[in-house]
Parts: structure tokens; C-alpha cells; sequence
């Protein structure tokens, strides 16, 4: 819509009426309001624009640590169970001495942590007022973590098996493991994210892996109850212990 423009006013000469500056105001006054709407427009304010938030609305950055004090704190603690599966308590003492060292740590009237990440603590020793440090870690990064602390899963391998010939190794990494092994997956994960090349075996589904599996470990007085079992270049391992497994590789 064109802007109208303001015309000039002529004066009368005839003699001045008390309204007459009132008269003259009238036409002005009309004329401002579609006047006004020819400014330039102005960009929106910053807390009208979308988009995330800016101090100004008053958000505030999510802290980096925080506490749990167990007589005084309502929390979820999420620990690395049997089989590789997570279980859930809301009393420290049923979390197993294992399972202490990694710990998620939902706390239901405390702080949160920033988006995409999960409280965790080592809950193997309290600090002097018998509380713990929560830290942050990546939300899909806790599973691993707590599974690779020596984390393993219970098996049974087939009866009867006899101990294969000594064959040349094929490959510096050999993974015996089960489907439904949880530690198992998170382990394979672990060996795709760093590019570790390896061979995965299962010894419910191939009977000569089994039969593998119960060799070396024979030969290295180690038990063939759990899976899984790393073989890192002649270097037999039961479960995922991430340290132990960076060192070696």
C-alpha cells in the first residue's frame, strides 16, 4: 500500500476562529498514523528471534560437576548388570562392588547435566562427608565405559568338544562372543569406532570356535564360563577391560 504524502495547508485571510488552530491540527493528527507505517522495518529483538536461547532470556550454561550425597539425595543409580544388561536401584548398597566403578547417577531433585550427557560417579569410595563427585559423559558413551571395566557375560559351551589342530594365527585380533551378549556388542563397537581390525566368532553358532575357545584357554589356565574372550595377538583376555585392551593394542 503507497504511503500518502502530507499536502500543504492554506491559511484563511477572513478573520481567525478560536478553533481555528484546532482545525488546522485535525488533518495532521489523521494523516500520522499511515505515515508511520513508511519507516524501514527493524530487525526483531534478540530474545524475539528463534532459535536457542541467549543469556538475555535468562538461560544458564548446566554445570560441569555436582554431588550425590546418598542419606541426603533421591537418585537412580544404573549399573552394568549380568549378560550385559543395565539395571536400575535406588540404594547404593545393592549396586555389586564390580559394577561401583562406573555408575550413572539420575538424581530426581537435583541438578541436570547438559543435553546429550548422563551424571556418572565411581562409587567405590565416598569422599570425607560421605558423599561423590558426579562428572558428565556422552549419553552413548556410558554403556561402553561401564561395560569395558572388566565387564563380562556367563556361558556355557557345548559338551564334548575336542581341541582343534595348531593352526597359523589369521588375525591379530580374534573376538569369541554370543549373540545376545551385551559386553560382546559394546566391545565390537568399540573395535569399529577405533578402526581395529579384528575377527568376530561366535561359539553357540560355530562349534569349531568353541572348541577353539576351550583350547586356549586351557592352555592359558583361564576359565571358558564368559564371554567375551579377546585374543590380542597370542594375548588371551576374558571380558571387555578397556584399559587392559588399549595397552595391549
Amino acid at each position: 500500500m503507497g504511503c500518502i504524502r502530507r499536502t500543504s495547508l492554506s491559511r484563511s485571510q477572513g478573520p481567525r476562529s478560536p478553533l481555528g488552530p484546532l482545525l488546522l491540527l485535525l488533518p495532521a493528527l489523521v494523516l500520522q498514523a499511515p505515515l508511520s507505517g513508511c519507516a524501514p522495518e527493524k530487525p526483531p529483538a534478540p530474545e524475539q528471534r528463534g532459535g536457542a536461547e541467549t543469556p538475555a532470556q535468562g538461560a544458564e550454561a548446566a554445570p560441569e560437576t555436582a554431588r550425590l550425597v546418598p542419606e541426603r539425595d533421591k537418585a537412580v543409580l544404573t549399573f552394568a548388570g549380568e549378560r550385559g544388561a543395565f539395571q536400575d536401584t535406588n540404594a547404593l548398597e545393592k549396586v555389586p562392588e564390580e559394577a561401583r566403578g562406573m555408575v550413572r547417577v539420575s538424581l530426581l531433585d537435583g541438578p541436570r547435566p547438559a543435553p546429550g550427557k548422563v551424571w556418572v560417579a565411581n562409587l567405590k569410595a565416598a569422599d570425607e562427608d560421605g558423599g561423590y563427585t558426579l562428572t558428565t559423559v556422552p549419553r552413548d558413551q556410558y554403556e561402553e565405559l561401564a561395560l569395558g571395566q572388566g565387564r563380562s557375560s556367563q556361558v556355557t559351551l557345548p559338551e564334548g568338544l575336542e581341541p582343534p589342530e595348531v593352526k597359523p594365527r589369521e588375525a591379530d585380533v580374534i573376538v569369541y562372543k554370543t549373540d545376545w551378549c551385551g559386553v560382546c556388542k559394546q566391545l565390537i563397537a568399540y573395535l569399529d569406532r577405533k578402526g581395529v581390525p579384528y575377527v568376530a566368532k561366535d561359539i553357540e553358532k560355530d562349534r569349531a570356535a568353541a572348541a577353539e575357545l576351550q583350547a586356549k584357554a586351557t592352555e592359558k589356565g583361564l576359565k571358558t564360563g564368559s564371554v567375551p574372550v579377546i585374543d590380542v595377538r597370542g594375548e588371551v583376555m576374558v571380558g571387555f577391560n578397556r584399559a587392559r585392551l588399549e595397552q595391549i593394542l
